[in-house]
């Protein structure tokens, strides 16, 4: 029987990819792209290009970044409609993310979307703040302590309600919100304990070590935060 994959292709660099995954892209039929630029591969393509097989059918799936939560519904019902046709062909099918598949990943409407239609695999991803923290050779957590996600599209009230119990935190979605955190990094004592860290997983890769510096610079889109609370005396 046919099977659909959601693949995360990992941070960047393709060496990070799992060996499940190249092998995977490697004998699939059909490829499931989110783009969100026309006439644009996008990152998770460059990673893989080396992996898939040349006669592969490439299918763009328009993910727009946009907020608005009826358009990301549409667009896994579009690729779930994809996905069902192929798979009654008998041809196996694969939608590749970034990082890992159940972060913040539009993946999850495709899935919803199926409604059990397929058998489906996802097969986990690298994320980008673990590898960030690999870069970095900084562990993200240690004993008790509580690791918190932050995504910053969250409202200012639920991102103070995180900051307050947590112990080390990943902000991620910062692109075009630089001030935002460090604004919350200062609120919180967290602004000397911290990276930012730019295009982790790409040659580019960068890791900056003044972080409310670093954000009030240009960042780009594939830009996170680690920091952690200080001991305040």
């Amino acid at each position: 029987m046919s099977k659909f994959y959601g693949i995360g292709v990992g941070p960047g660099d393709p060496e990070l990819l799992t060996i499940k995954a190249a092998r995977v892209l490697g004998s699939i039929d059909v490829l499931l792209i989110p783009q969100t630029q026309k006439d644009k591969k996008g990152v998770a393509y460059t990673i893989m290009e080396q992996f898939l097989r040349k006669n592969i059918e490439v299918v763009y799936i328009d993910f727009p970044m946009v907020a608005d939560e009826e358009t990301f519904v549409d667009a896994g019902k579009q690729a779930a409609n994809i996905i069902i046709s192929q798979t009654k062909l008998g041809k196996s099918s694969a939608f590749v993310t970034l990082g890992d598949p159940s972060v913040y990943s539009t993946y999850g409407y495709i899935v919803k979307a199926l409604e059990g239609k397929v058998e489906i695999e996802t097969i986990p991803g690298i994320t980008s703040f673990c590898a960030a923290a690999a870069l970095a050779n900084r562990p993200l957590v240690e004993k008790d302590e509580i690791l918190t996600i932050v995504p910053m599209n969250a409202s200012d009230e639920r991102i103070d309600a995180a900051l307050k119990v947590g112990d080390a935190f990943a902000f991620m979605k910062i692109y075009k919100r630089e001030e935002r955190v460090a604004n919350h990094l200062m609120k919180h004592y967290m602004e000397e304990d911290g990276i930012l860290v730019q295009r982790c997983g790409f040659k580019e890769a960068i890791v900056h070590t003044d972080v409310i510096e670093s954000l009030h610079e240009n960042t780009d889109y594939l830009t996170l935060v680690l920091s952690r609370k200080e001991e305040v005396v």
